[in-house]
């Protein structure tokens, strides 16, 4: 089998969810105890991170069967994790702290995006909070980060979201493009690299969306923090973390240099995405000109986080079962 074809079926076989194994002329012997990983991602931009760690990071030389599997809600993350099939995923801060608070045995890796989301709408003299009243806005994952940060950011704006304006659930992002699309709301709520995709389809039917509002911008506006919120991160099951320290090392450096080769090649990082999401590559890439990634370590990343948990409780105390993570939950 030629290396061309070989590399070939180990894309199809990773984008399938299937096991795929070290990269043509790579030696397959394990430096470490652990012998095979599994790693889930999604369709956010973190999946590119995940994609060179399966693909161009030392990782495959280090552990001789890799395996990727899709997930497409947090009930799938949640079920990847619990069944141990899953080592590491990609996934919202809040979910993470969530699924710990509920004694799921992980811990959070990093924070690595730090905020790509946005309202989109049709008008583009939409530019303030207020300009929402009296508006219907699409936001996907009931109950989820999207709604906690809208609400939490719309209310420190001097809206009450439940009075002043509609806010309509989805399914998905997806979903919420198909709404926002055939004007079933004024406004949706989107993170990339959802926003640069619908925002392409509606080029082709011949409309115009706008980023109306940055949710990063208004967070830096209404806390006094800097422009940029802890949103989505890795998350590692406690065993990976206890029981091979020199795989999660390798994981956090490889995925710390993952972010300079996307810099400094956002073509061929959308490329390479592109073969694990369902979206274009020239989507991906226009949606990485939008996104905030850096890559801090959980425990570095502690206070701010500690303060996006603390504001999403404010509009609802209910939320990590109205206790913050304890600093187990944080790797360093």
């Amino acid at each position: 089998m030629t290396c061309d074809r070989r590399q070939f079926l180990q894309f199809m076989t990773a984008s399938l969810g299937l096991s795929i194994t070290a990269g043509c002329g790579r030696p397959t012997t394990t430096t470490s105890n652990l012998t095979s990983l599994g790693i889930g991602g999604s369709p956010i931009l973190l999946t590119i991170p995940l994609a060179y760690l399966i693909e161009r990071s030392g990782l495959q030389d280090a552990i001789a069967e890799i395996e990727f599997f899709s997930v497409r809600n947090h009930d799938q993350i949640k079920a990847l994790l619990a069944s141990g099939q899953g080592q590491i995923t990609a996934n919202p801060t809040l979910l993470a702290a969530g699924l710990y608070r509920q004694d799921l045995p992980i811990k959070l890796l990093n924070v690595m995006v730090w905020g790509n989301i946005y309202v989109l709408s049709a008008d583009g003299a939409l530019g303030q909070w207020e300009d929402l009243r009296g508006k219907t806005v699409l936001i996907p994952f009931k109950g989820g980060m999207p709604e906690m940060i809208f609400r939490f950011l719309a209310t420190q704006s001097g809206l009450q979201p439940d009075q002043d304006l509609t806010i309509q659930s989805t399914q998905d992002f997806q979903s919420t493009a198909q709404l926002l699309l055939t004007g079933a709301g004024d406004v949706g709520v989107f993170a990339e690299p959802h926003a640069s995709n619908v925002v392409a389809k509606a080029q082709q039917q011949d409309l115009e969306l706008f980023y109306s509002l940055d949710f990063k911008q208004t967070w830096s506006q209404v806390t006094g923090q800097p422009a940029r919120f802890p949103q989505a991160g890795i998350s590692a099951l406690s065993s990976l973390v206890d029981n091979s320290p020199d795989v999660v090392t390798m994981i956090q450096t490889e995925l710390r240099n993952s972010l300079d080769w996307i810099q400094q090649n956002p073509t061929d990082a959308a490329e390479l995405g592109a073969k694990y999401m369902d979206t274009p590559a020239p989507i991906l890439e226009q949606s990485l000109k939008t996104n905030l990634f850096e890559f801090v370590p959980a425990v570095e990343a502690r206070p701010e986080l500690e303060v996006f948990y603390q504001s999403l409780m404010q509009v609802n105390p209910k939320l990590l079962q109205g206790q913050l993570p304890d600093a187990d939950f944080y790797v360093g």
